[in-house]
């Protein structure tokens, strides 16, 4: 296992990121599209009930991941480990400096709440975005470090929406299993209307 990137800080061995582990971390998005993001281990508020982020937290744009995907001189897959950032100051060849990301609160002197979003066609939030995608901070990132404490989550609509199903269809079950407790020939009933699992598979196949 090699290592891209080093103590130098060299700027042509930042973001060496294989191709493929681009395209399985992030996720492409369209012109004029809003990326919804949410800052994860806050400290809870009693006042607000729910977890506060304080006025800002800052995000550095700048670590070493695991890439499974690197490739040695033969062009084999053997993993290597790469230094990835924005950079915000190059002098010399030499990355100096490299960017932060804010997340401020929406109101003076209350927590925020944590959430924040990108612009696909901001320039400077699509080189945040790409970085979020790649780096141990994401949750939903299948090759972060153990190490290290997941910062954020990634918030897509198709996430969003099977997290609401799923929760609709507990509320749902929660309710009928009591209803059925206490009518139990009515909940005789409801189950006369519910697809006949034998039913469904004969119109299936006839």
């Amino acid at each position: 296992m090699h290592i891209v990137g080093n103590a130098a800080n060299r700027s042509e061995n930042f973001n060496g990121v294989s191709e493929k582990l681009k395209k399985e971390l992030i996720k492409p998005v369209k012109k004029g599209e809003i990326i919804n993001l949410q800052l994860l281990n806050g400290s809870f508020d009693v006042t607000l009930g729910r977890e506060g982020f304080g006025a800002s937290q800052s995000i550095p744009l700048k670590d070493r991941i695991y890439d499974p995907y690197a490739v040695n001189d033969k062009n084999e897959e053997v993993g290597a480990y790469v230094e990835i950032g924005v950079p915000e100051t190059i002098s010399q060849g030499r990355v100096e400096k490299c960017k932060k990301l804010w997340v401020n609160s929406i109101a003076v002197g209350i927590s925020g709440n944590g959430s924040f979003q990108l612009s696909a066609d901001d320039i400077s939030d699509m080189e945040a975005y790409e970085y979020l995608c790649l780096s141990n901070g994401n949750k939903d990132n299948p090759h972060r470090s153990k190490s290290k404490e997941p910062r954020y989550e990634i918030v897509y609509p198709e996430k969003v929406a099977a997290a609401q199903s799923e929760k609709d269809f507990k509320e749902l079950q929660a309710k009928l299993t009591r209803y059925a407790k206490n009518n139990p020939e009515k909940a005789k009933e409801l189950a006369s209307i519910l697809p006949d699992k034998e039913k469904k598979k004969d119109a299936v196949t006839v």
